[in-house]
């Protein structure tokens, strides 16, 4: 094991244990031991995909900052879409047109993509089908709006890409059905 990944391991399982301390709130032996115990295995085994040794723990400290301050953009967006589907389902002429919305993007990261495909996921209206390589198959409760956001607005896509530090630009506005 290099030296860097050393400590990569002891930051991992660090994170961890905080993260368990907090959840639990318990600081009993027993709660401390179990802590202990699981966060070991879980950086035991997969200690590696928090900070993978081709990227500094400088740079993945700037992406998770950058993505945990995201998340109240995202909340933000979660209940405009709960709000604007309470809106169509609620409405006496139910204005829905579901559809199939194809989205690629230059996405190489596994990461990235994994968390593009989770963020429209939580969008109410819009669930991630099939990931392909960089081309995300979306079906939208209102095909329109899902064109709308994931085609021609595409912040989700732009927020994600600066978070993770993915530049280029996205694919020509591409739709598709299957």
């Amino acid at each position: 094991m290099k030296r860097s990944s050393v400590y990569q391991y002891i930051l991992t399982f660090g994170i961890l244990i905080l993260f368990w301390y907090i959840l639990s709130g318990y600081l009993e032996f027993f709660y401390i031991g179990a802590g202990v115990i699981c966060c070991g295995i879980v950086t035991l085994i997969s200690g590696d995909l928090v900070f993978r040794s081709d990227v500094s723990i400088s740079r993945s400290a700037r992406v998770f900052t950058r993505f945990v301050l995201y998340i109240p953009k995202l909340l933000v967006a979660i209940l405009h879409a709960n709000l604007d589907v309470a809106y169509r389902v609620l409405h006496p002429k139910m204005p829905i047109d579901p559809g199939i919305v194809t989205v690629d993007t230059s996405f190489q990261n596994d990461v990235l993509r994994t968390s593009f495909a989770n963020a429209v996921t939580l969008t109410p209206g819009t669930v991630t089908v099939d990931v392909i390589d960089g081309r995300f198959i979306v079906h939208a409760l209102v095909r329109e709006a899902g064109e709308e956001d994931l085609l021609k607005e595409r912040s989700i896509e732009r927020d994600l890409a600066r978070i993770f530090g993915e530049g280029g630009q996205p694919p020509s506005d591409e739709t598709g059905d299957l």
